[in-house]
């Protein structure tokens, strides 16, 4: 296993794995290693007799690592026992660059060919599945900023970003001259790439084709920002609900309801979903370890920390201890 980092002058260093030096049998669990530390908690499978090869390019800028990948072909699972071990909180954006990707989560499947990308939330359970050799591009963005750009990203996790949109050629065009220019960028100008590829990737996926078709689409997809940006804001508030974005919206309760039932989604699911993985983040967070389970349950808006626990339960599959213990034995092992 080869790593090589670049850090000459004010370069911003980047660094290359390579598994060809490991013997052919402990390829798989050399890769394996290699995406956990870089990237977070998961598991792989070759989708061959033996996994042969895989290589690694890292680039890092504020909030955001992007990745070239070359691998042989193999399944990706990030699994129920790796969401309360450390490093969980990003989005993650393949981009392929030779062959098609398929993508589970959510309940939701994607193909996303080359030229497409889609979204990954590593906060919760997914599979993708590369069945040839593949060249990706990638990137790991942190979990809070790109919540803060993308109020509704949780709502487009597993949708391909079709590569025709111009809007999404723009941003995935940005995403490779950043990478072909790696070895070039110093520290400032890597910091100031990032708000402007998280103003890109905000236009490419909240501007998708189908939403482009009529301004009645792109209207929708407006009032669908303002409200999933309160219902972020409005978290902790047990009477969040279509009552009060209606009326802090100006919108009738009718017709939010129906903008989630056209989706195949309901306000009061997508509101929980969002009070749930709000409530797992705060669990994990150090800087809340003195909280109590109660204390969490009401900064997400559940006055009875029972109902919370079972309603956590039934989406994350442990009790909010069991969660936080968790995390907490993962870090001791550190």
């Amino acid at each position: 296993m080869n790593l090589r980092p670049n850090t000459g002058g004010r370069q911003v260093a980047i660094q290359s794995f390579d598994i060809s030096d490991s013997p052919v049998p402990a390829r798989l669990g050399a890769w394996t290693e290699i995406l956990y530390d870089t990237f977070y908690p998961l598991d792989l499978i070759s989708r061959d007799a033996e996994f042969s090869f895989g290589k690694l390019n890292i680039l890092d800028i504020p909030g955001i690592r992007f990745g070239t990948i070359d691998s042989a072909p193999m399944s990706v699972f990030r699994r129920r026992q790796h969401l309360s071990q450390s490093g969980g909180d990003f989005y993650y954006i393949p981009l392929p660059m030779k062959a098609p990707l398929y993508l589970r989560q959510h309940g939701r499947e994607a193909r996303i060919e080359p030229g497409d990308f889609a979204i990954v939330a590593t906060a919760d359970m997914y599979q993708y599945e590369q069945n040839t050799e593949n060249r990706l591009a990638t990137l790991r963005i942190d979990g809070p900023l790109m919540r803060e750009r993308v109020p509704l990203i949780d709502d487009l996790v597993a949708r391909t970003c079709d590569g025709h949109a111009p809007l999404v050629q723009v941003f995935v065009d940005f995403v490779h001259s950043i990478m072909r220019q790696s070895s070039r960028l110093d520290h400032e100008s890597a910091a100031a790439m990032t708000p402007h590829l998280l103003d890109l990737l905000a236009l490419a996926v909240t501007a998708p084709v189908d939403a482009m078709k009529s301004s009645e689409s792109s209207v929708r997809l407006a009032h669908l920002r303002r409200i999933m940006r309160m219902i972020e804001d409005r978290l902790d508030d047990e009477t969040l609900g279509p009552g009060m974005l209606a009326k802090e919206l100006g919108l009738s309760e009718r017709y939010i309801q129906k903008m989630f039932a056209d989706r195949g989604e309901t306000l009061s699911g997508t509101i929980r979903a969002r009070r749930i993985a709000t409530a797992q983040r705060r669990l994990i967070d150090p800087t809340r370890r003195s909280s109590s389970i109660a204390t969490i349950a009401f900064s997400v808006g559940y006055s009875d920390p029972a109902h919370f626990s079972r309603i956590f339960r039934s989406i994350v599959g442990l009790s909010p201890s069991e969660y936080r213990d968790g995390r907490r034995m993962d870090d001791g092992k550190a």
